[in-house]
């Protein structure tokens, strides 16, 4: 599993606390920031990544790509990422939701808010977000409903 990473200027210093805490679990992951990102730019960099490696896959499993979006509050970047039909990110700011989103609702991408939840939090978040994979099954027919909407 490959983890794509970005942030805008406001959530610059957790994003690189992440990234090593990245590192330290062993993940291959890309950097997407680039200097003067606002949220928009920053969720839009890894929701496109993200639809490109789709693009490529035949079937989603459980070492696809996943990605991560660090804004100043989590809101903004939430609310950009779910503008891309195909994507389903979350804005979390505790260990379970971070890991139910990911089982029940397939999550691809884990948005947080630097000013929202801590440095400690925000690698607990990251870990139970990265400990599981989507359990499908019934879970799927929601999946299906939220791309019928968009």
């Amino acid at each position: 599993m490959k983890i794509y990473i970005s942030s805008d200027t406001n959530g610059k210093r957790l994003k690189d606390i992440l990234k090593n805490e990245i590192e330290k679990m062993g993940y291959e992951y890309e950097d997407l920031s680039k200097d003067g990102f606002d949220f928009v730019d920053s969720s839009s960099v890894v929701c496109e990544k993200l639809l490109e490696e789709n693009s490529q896959l035949k079937e989603k499993t459980d070492d696809s790509s996943v990605g991560v979006v660090i804004d100043n509050y989590g809101a903004g970047s939430y609310m950009a990422c779910s503008k891309f039909k195909g994507i389903v990110a979350a804005e979390v700011s505790d260990e379970r939701s971070a890991l139910m989103t990911k089982r029940h609702n397939g999550a691809r991408i884990l948005v947080l808010g630097q000013e929202v939840v801590g440095e400690a939090l925000a690698k607990s978040c990251l870990k139970s977000f990265l400990s599981h994979g989507y359990d499908g099954g019934r879970h799927q027919i929601r999946i299906d409903m939220l791309n019928k909407m968009l």
